[in-house]
């Protein structure tokens, strides 16, 4: 693909989102200015749905053929090492700081999270979303991982099948499967707002607004108009921040006004360029450079807010902005320690890649297994 700073840097306009809210920073006695700011995941999904779709009609346009097998491998690149890496530092953490039911939980979870259905668990769990829910699970935010990663493993056999047996419908099977799922998430935002946050079936619209974008691209080109790439990416930036100041979704959350994010971002997407003041700024080195590390940023964000949550128990802001400062230093050292080394399919070839990472993931299911009843109890004892 050919490489657009911009979508790096509203890679980490979402990631600073998303930071804010789980943050909670108070300010005048208030501590949900930034309520809306989880619209940072929904900015995620849509950029998501686009490059892998691109990445798949590009291969198929090139090459007559999609190869899975490397599709996986790329994807496994991109994700395992750096979480895998992630869940084994805050193991001992865990260990230490959790209580007996806190590490019963923790362990449950980690073997959830290794199968990408973490989603499931912590709907189950009956886990509530918020900044409050930094002092239950340090893994929550996974649930959004496991989001994107279901979708890779239905999305490539849709749109291959699709594009074999009826190419003409393509286009219309997408925003018929969108419609469906916004429709879907909207009728059940106050009847199961539980569900409704963590599964796919009420998020799939969102990556799905990412593929249409990258589809009708690759049929038609990316538009280049001089009024409309020099408004439109304005107006899909207004979008969001208006969103983020007006509105508090609360359990609403997907729903027929996420539209406004969504929408927005695709905006933003499909007509920011190098050339607009919008593509400028977002393609500024600061932005890009804090979007590459914007998912190793997001992987460490949440347990490091969470563990000095539980040990500090009215965190001011200042001590807020340490804790940003300590996940911003982790996720760089973990990009290029971590991310880009196992992406090098040259510096790490497929048979040690996935010997490792196999011996990784026994690795976390075998601790996962402590925490099964009477194990906890005894390594506490050890501990202490």
């Amino acid at each position: 693909m050919q490489y657009r700073p911009e979508i790096d840097g509203l890679r980490a306009v979402a990631v600073g989102l998303v930071l804010l809210y789980h943050a909670g920073f108070g300010f005048l006695g208030r501590n949900d200015w930034f309520a809306a700011a989880d619209i940072g995941v929904d900015i995620f999904f849509v950029i998501s749905g686009y490059l892998i779709t691109t990445i798949i009609l590009k291969e198929m346009r090139e090459t007559g053929a999609f190869s899975f097998r490397n599709f996986y491998e790329r994807r496994a690149r991109r994700i395992l090492p750096a979480l895998f890496f992630v869940i084994l530092v805050s193991f001992p953490v865990a260990l230490y700081i959790l209580s007996s039911s806190e590490l019963t939980a923790f362990l449950d979870s980690i073997l959830y999270i290794v199968f990408f259905i973490s989603n499931y668990f912590f709907y189950q769990q009956g886990v509530q979303i918020g900044a409050e829910s930094l002092s239950i699970e340090p893994f929550l935010h996974t649930w959004s991982l496991a989001i994107e990663e279901q979708f890779y493993l239905i999305f490539p056999v849709i749109l291959l099948l699709s594009a074999r047996y009826s190419p003409k419908f393509t286009l219309s099977l997408f925003f018929t499967l969108f419609f469906l799922s916004l429709l879907f998430a909207d009728f059940n935002t106050y009847r199961r707002s539980e569900f409704n946050y963590f599964m796919l079936i009420s998020r799939f619209w969102e990556l799905l607004a990412g593929a249409i974008l990258a589809f009708l691209e690759n049929e038609y080109g990316k538009i280049r108009h001089q009024f409309l790439n020099g408004v439109m990416p304005v107006v899909g930036m207004s979008m969001i921040l208006w969103f983020l100041l007006l509105f508090d979704p609360g359990p609403a959350h997907p729903s027929l006004t996420t539209l406004v994010p969504v929408v927005g971002t695709a905006l933003v997407i499909a007509f920011a360029s190098r050339e607009d003041l919008v593509g400028v700024i977002l393609g500024s080195r600061p932005l890009v450079a804090l979007g590459l590390i914007s998912y190793s940023l997001y992987l460490w964000h949440f347990p490091v807010f969470a563990y000095f949550d539980m040990t500090q128990p009215d965190p001011t802001n200042l001590d807020k902005i340490g804790w940003v400062v300590l996940s911003i230093i982790l996720a760089t050292l973990s990009y290029f320690l971590i991310e880009q080394p196992f992406r090098n399919r040259r510096l790490i070839t497929a048979k040690p890649f996935f010997l490792s990472i196999a011996t990784v993931a026994i690795v976390i299911v075998s601790l996962s297994f402590l925490g099964e009843p009477g194990k906890i109890s005894g390594l506490t004892a050890i501990l202490d």
